[in-house]
């Protein structure tokens, strides 16, 4: 999977090995809003010619894309001027007879200027040109003779980019295994995947603490008291008496008032105190992955003495009348025999084995009922053991 961050290309894109995984990788573009003209595929003649001709080929878009370039590749002669024509009139799709590719979508106008003679340089040069690295192009083009597909397409999003770039690698299929006949002796390298997870410091950003001074309106009640002098007038009808007598000259008599106001002010108190540190946490996250192992698997084409190997019979007797395929118990009778290949299992009673055995079933057939199948691998490594 390439996903090319240039901005003028911004390709993302992938070479499949077989026309399912292409065509997937084709709905899942369809889906999100892809048409034909934005689509870039690549294969070789005899791809198109497997795949995508014939009654019995089923029609898709993918089909018709590829009978596209093909029906324009029986045009073209092979001469710059044939290649430019045809791809005036039909806009993005060309064949290439001579050298045995079909190309289809913009790639194929990037390729008008270099001729038949240049073609191959011009898929290549086009293809480093759009920002995909050399050696990458060169296994494009060794998967395309050997029977892959490669598709590009420019994401209109970076959310479209993530989701091509991501499904289209998981989209893979699984490779058939491979055989190897009429062979003395190999080597088969055990290969197992260890998880290993560790941790990185990530910047959560900065936490800023900062003061300032607000004014809020406080309203508070007072008493205000306030003295001042009284005059009283009382008319008086008596005689005059010594003291009368006295006082009968000129005086003043002061009185002083007086009167309360408010007085405001402020005394400053330390109420509250911020303190500013770090603290620190932890916390356990579950990582959720699968490794992968080479398992090795030992299967006889076994002629014992007592003649070949009596699955069938004694799946005839056990499971037919249950209307049971013999397919599903296969792998059962399969495995049992395996094990008795298994040095872990060697000079053992099927007792002493079960437990292991059915872990390993398990992990190798998940879902798989281990009851409904061990009577058939029991059968087997008995078999192979001598022991029945």
């Amino acid at each position: 999977m390439i996903s090319n961050t240039n901005k003028q290309a911004a390709l993302v894109t992938n070479l499949f090995p077989d026309r399912d995984s292409a065509e997937r990788a084709y709905q899942d573009l369809s889906s999100r809003g892809y048409d034909q003209n934005g689509v870039n595929v690549v294969m070789s003649d005899e791809t198109r010619k497997r795949y995508f001709s014939g009654d019995q080929s089923v029609k898709t878009d993918l089909h018709t894309k590829a009978s596209e370039g093909a029906g324009i590749g029986a045009g073209i002669g092979g001469t710059l001027g044939a290649i430019a024509a045809a791809i005036a009139a039909v806009g993005t799709s060309i064949a290439l007879p001579g050298l045995g590719l079909v190309i289809a979508g913009p790639l194929a106008a990037a390729l008008v200027g270099a001729g038949a003679g240049g073609a191959a340089g011009g898929l290549l040069g086009a293809l480093i040109g759009m920002g995909i690295p050399e050696e990458t192009v060169k296994r494009y083009e060794q998967g395309i003779k050997d029977g892959g597909i490669l598709m590009g397409v420019k994401p209109k999003t970076e959310e479209d980019r993530q989701h091509f770039s991501t499904h289209w690698n998981t989209a893979q299929p699984t490779a058939a295994p491979t055989v190897r006949s009429g062979v003395e002796s190999g080597t088969i390298p055990v290969i197992e995947e260890q998880l290993e997870v560790g941790k990185r410091q990530v910047d959560l950003g900065t936490v800023n603490i900062k003061s300032h001074v607000v004014e809020t309106p406080v309203d508070e009640s007072v008493t205000l008291r306030e003295e001042h002098a009284a005059i009283e007038r009382r008319p008086v009808d008596r005689p005059a008496s010594a003291a009368d007598l006295d006082a009968f000259k000129e005086e003043t008599i002061e009185v002083r008032e007086t009167a309360e106001k408010a007085v405001i002010s402020k005394t400053a108190r330390v109420v509250e105190e911020v303190v500013i540190g770090k603290t620190a946490t932890s916390t356990t996250q579950e990582i959720n992955d699968s490794v992968r192992k080479t398992v090795v698997e030992v299967e006889r084409d076994d002629q014992r003495s007592d003649g070949p190997l009596d699955y069938h019979d004694d799946f005839q007797a056990r499971y037919a009348i249950t209307g049971a395929r013999y397919e599903d118990y296969a792998p059962a009778y399969v495995y049992g025999s395996a094990l008795a290949n298994d040095p872990r299992y060697s000079n053992r009673s099927w007792d002493d084995i079960e437990s292991s055995a059915r872990s390993d079933w398990q992990t190798r057939y998940p879902g798989s009922d281990w009851e409904r199948f061990k009577a058939a691998a029991r059968h087997g490594w008995e078999k192979m053991t001598g022991k029945r």
